[in-house]
């Protein structure tokens, strides 16, 4: 998936992320979810050849009641290196 994001960019292009903070695959009510932490996100973009980090952050959830949850963004950018991921 991340693959086919990359090969949408335009050479130099920014794709911004982000991701429930924690790390592994869940479902909840009916929907999947991917939650990285940094390690993990760095274990996704080896898998990936051609998308390098520009910056990475966390935030707070800013929902009520929801304070305490983390975030993980991310601004990704594509680097001319070939992929052959999809």
């Amino acid at each position: 998936m991340v693959g086919r994001l990359r090969a949408a960019l335009k050479p130099s292009g920014i794709l911004y992320a982000s991701f429930k903070y924690g790390n592994g695959e869940r479902e909840h009510h009916g929907r999947r979810f991917t939650d990285l932490d940094e390690p993990a996100l760095a274990g996704l973009l080896e898998q990936v050849p051609g998308l390098e980090p520009v910056e990475t952050w966390t935030t707070g959830d800013r929902r009520p009641g929801r304070e305490s949850e983390r975030w993980l963004n991310t601004l990704l950018r594509r680097t001319e290196a070939t992929c052959a991921c999809s």
